[in-house]
């Protein structure tokens, strides 16, 4: 027998004989095994008795090119949108002021509506407008907040994607403002349809 693997042998032996010594030397054959019959009546113990693993985050609605995607919110960059996504939502988010130092070749882009058309966005007003979903090469999971208004010439409508958004811009029917409000607001699902 090759020597290397005599001597791993001997190690492993004395490793064994040591465990086995601690465990009946040092508590007894008949303390062990109580030991063993108490881990298997914890291991055996109902799952409500088990402390709970999960939180429950609520779901926000928004559209990516033209379809409902789900959000959840859990950080933002500024104390007023923590406070505002806090409202809205009845879930707590984190104040997380670094995120607005994420350079912005790495945001995503949302739009918020300011005015115009009703619906079940913030403060009862369309959906936000987000520009990207999981797959595609600009999604990131950290948006810019950008706040839509309707001018007062234009008839205001419910706009589901960055490009309509762009064009009515374009046609001088809105006024994008940018911010540095960051927010963590993955997308987590996408219907197939409107």
């Amino acid at each position: 027998m090759n020597w290397r693997i005599e001597k791993k042998l001997s190690v492993t032996a004395l490793f064994i004989a040591a465990t086995f010594y601690m465990v009946f030397g040092s508590t007894g054959a008949n303390n062990f095994f109580s030991v063993l019959s108490h881990q298997e009546a914890v291991a055996q113990q109902p799952a409500q008795e088990q402390p709970a693993t999960t939180v429950e985050i609520p779901l926000s609605k928004g559209y990516i090119d033209g379809k409902i995607a789900y959000f959840i919110a859990t950080d933002a960059s500024t104390e007023q949108a923590v406070q505002t996504i806090t409202n809205n939502t009845g879930f707590p988010i984190n104040y997380a002021p670094i995120l607005a130092m994420t350079p912005e070749s790495e945001r995503g882009q949302g739009y918020l509506f300011l005015n115009g058309a009703k619906g079940e966005g913030p403060n009862g007003l369309q959906l936000p407008v987000a520009n990207a979903v999981p797959g595609d090469k600009d999604y990131s999971p950290i948006w810019e907040s950008n706040f839509v208004s309707w001018n007062d010439n234009a008839t205001a409508r419910e706009l589901k994607s960055v490009e309509e958004i762009l064009a009515a811009q374009n046609n001088g029917e809105l006024t994008i403002t940018e911010t540095n409000t960051i927010v963590n607001s993955p997308a987590i699902n996408m219907t197939s349809g409107t």
